[in-house]
């Protein structure tokens, strides 16, 4: 599992990639010969802004998502240290961007009678700071 920061050449590199795919999203949505000469810029723009949305919500729902998965399936609780299973609540977070789906990774101790979320950190495993 990948650990760094992304570097300026690695956003380049990912930036080169969705340009990539920006072909493929022309051709599902106007076919093989492109926009006809009666869609404008404005037009394009709009599809290319649908795109960015789902690439946004796509990339975090899955990164999200296996940071969770890394946490396991059991969690300490902590304030009597009781392990306790993990499960999800579904969240719809609102970055600077857009929206995702988030599934928050959570656990609830019988003994204390508590909810609580895994700490930051927990398991060498960084949460979502969203």
């Amino acid at each position: 599992m990948a650990t760094h920061k992304p570097t300026p050449e690695d956003l380049e590199r990912i930036t080169e990639l969705a340009k990539r795919w920006g072909k493929i999203i022309v051709k599902e949505h106007w076919g093989e010969h492109g926009p006809g000469l009666d869609i404008n810029l404005d037009q394009m723009e709009q599809v290319a802004l649908a795109a960015v949305r789902g690439l946004l919500a796509g990339t975090l729902e899955v990164a999200t998502q296996q940071q969770a998965h890394a946490l396991g399936t059991q969690h300490p609780c902590p304030d009597c240290e009781r392990s306790c299973p993990l499960t999800t609540e579904d969240r719809l977070l609102t970055t600077g961007e857009g929206s995702f789906e988030h599934h928050e990774p959570q656990a609830h101790c019988p003994d204390c009678r508590r909810d609580f979320f895994p700490p930051t950190g927990a398991a060498g495993v960084q949460q979502p700071r969203v």
